[in-house]
């Protein structure tokens, strides 16, 4: 238990009481600088550059102010550096204790491990929690640079790659999809039947007939069936289900959700992945492909014939997406934003500050 205590919450995702200790930090900068500044003005101005007597009363206060704050700041940090005892916390080891009697290891992670359009660069998503076995993940993952989104997702590794694919599921849509990326409405491909009442697919240009050997009648019942809640993005060789954080991975639905995934969705997508040939590829057509196992076989009847790597049309790798221009100007400027409140919270107040502490020992030193 003590291990899951220190592992379950990673230091880089802030909890309450380390907000509560930077707030107290940030209070105690300013209170330094207004405190120094007013004594400094007041030597400077009233006192000829000298601190005399009459002084001395208020830096007393002030210093056993600061002392007993600062003393107070101890406390808290001692405090916050506990492991709260809160029901949040019980549903994080139950989660933790879940995954790992089902073989996953907890491993949170403060970038994004895999490429999706809900983790479009490394550094602006972070994944709590996180569990891994093999080539599966799934978790939580907040995307911090559109809007603080967080997003329930698993991620699943293909034997080899397959054209971009994306089904948005309409059953988790609100006014509009609520994909973080606007697709070209031109690549969508209409299936009808149920499959299309459940998700609007997106396929590459010329490769709908790759979509459909991908999507066949069992996969899409499938597909229906287990995953109508989730959005699916086929990146490369990554397959990822994804869908807004509804409940935390304590709940039995979540368990129920990814056990559906994992044991119905994901091998018929593997099946699929390891037939399939981009035959725009040289060298990836089927009697070529064919002729290639043949010749290793007659070469050497001992060696084991392996088949060419796949690889993917450089018109198949990637979708066509419109991000809305606003949308990354959001992005810088939240990010100037977020650094200017960083230096008005400490740096403006711990430069007055100074200046305020060097009036005052420029005026005892005079």
């Amino acid at each position: 238990m003590a291990r899951l205590r220190h592992s379950s919450r990673p230091r880089w995702v802030p909890t309450k009481r380390r907000v509560l200790v930077h707030v107290n930090f940030c209070l105690l900068l300013w209170y330094l600088a207004i405190t120094f500044i007013a004594l400094g003005v007041h030597v400077d101005e009233y006192e000829s550059g000298r601190v005399t007597r009459g002084d001395a009363p208020a830096i007393v206060v002030t210093a056993a102010i600061l002392l007993a704050w600062l003393f107070g700041t101890y406390l808290l940090n001692v405090w916050a550096a506990q492991p709260p005892r809160s029901a949040a916390k019980l549903r994080d080891w139950r989660a933790t204790l879940t995954a790992l009697a089902n073989g996953f290891e907890p491993q949170p992670s403060p970038r994004a491990t895999f490429a999706s359009m809900i983790a479009p660069g490394t550094r602006g998503a972070r994944e709590y929690p996180r569990f891994v076995a093999d080539t599966i993940e799934f978790g939580d993952l907040h995307q911090l640079g559109h809007g603080a989104l967080q997003w329930s997702y698993l991620a699943a590794r293909l034997p080899a790659p397959l054209p971009h694919l994306v089904l948005d599921a309409s059953s988790n849509d609100r006014a509009r999809s609520d994909l973080p990326m606007r697709l070209n409405g031109a690549q969508r491909l209409s299936l009808e039947g149920d499959f299309d009442k459940t998700f609007r697919l997106y396929a590459p240009d010329s490769y709908e007939r790759d979509a459909l050997y991908v999507l066949t009648p069992d996969v899409m019942a499938v597909l229906v069936d287990a995953a109508a809640g989730f959005n699916v993005e086929i990146l490369d060789d990554t397959v990822v289900f994804f869908t807004r954080v509804t409940d935390d991975l304590a709940e039995p639905a979540r368990w129920q959700g990814v056990h559906e995934l994992l044991t119905r969705v994901v091998p018929r997508l593997i099946a699929r992945a390891r037939q399939y040939r981009d035959e725009r590829v040289a060298g990836q057509d089927t009697p070529r492909v064919a002729a290639t196992i043949s010749a290793a076989i007659a070469a050497d009847s001992d060696a084991a014939a392996s088949e060419p790597v796949s690889h993917i049309g450089p018109d198949g790798r990637r979708l066509e997406r419109r991000n809305p221009r606003w949308s990354r100007t959001a992005s810088v400027l939240g990010l100037i934003g977020w650094g200017a409140l960083l230096i008005l919270l400490y740096v403006v107040p711990g430069l007055f500050a100074f200046a305020g502490l060097m009036s005052v020992v420029d005026g005892r030193v005079g």
